[in-house]
């Protein structure tokens, strides 16, 4: 069983370099830039980066209308693309959690 965190984690996030510092610090949504507060705030989970001298993590978060667009945009370019999705999507990792994300970010 995978958490809402696990969920989302699968979606695609902006190049860090191009995201504003409240965005890379979770006060804001990373997709859109709107205010986040701990009630509208979407976890998209743990990122790693490379950095120079080792690895970083850092913890996205979104507003639930960017996470449920960027989630509903990922699953559609996936299953345009994606053969095993055409002959049975439920075997599909990749496109079952896109699904999984699409339904979490409607919670």
């Amino acid at each position: 069983m995978t958490t809402a965190t696990q969920r989302l984690a699968v979606l695609p996030l902006p190049e860090f370099h191009t995201l504003s510092q409240d965005q890379v610090r979770g006060i804001t949504c990373v997709y859109g830039g709107a205010a986040l507060s701990p009630a509208t705030a979407v976890d998209l989970g743990e990122r790693r980066l490379r950095r120079v001298g080792g690895r970083v993590s850092w913890f996205p978060r979104a507003c639930r209308r960017c996470a449920l667009e960027q989630a509903m945009h990922a699953l559609v370019a996936h299953s345009q693309v994606c053969e095993q999705c055409v002959d049975d999507r439920n075997l599909c990792t990749t496109g079952l959690g896109l699904v999984r994300a699409v339904r979490e970010a409607r919670r």
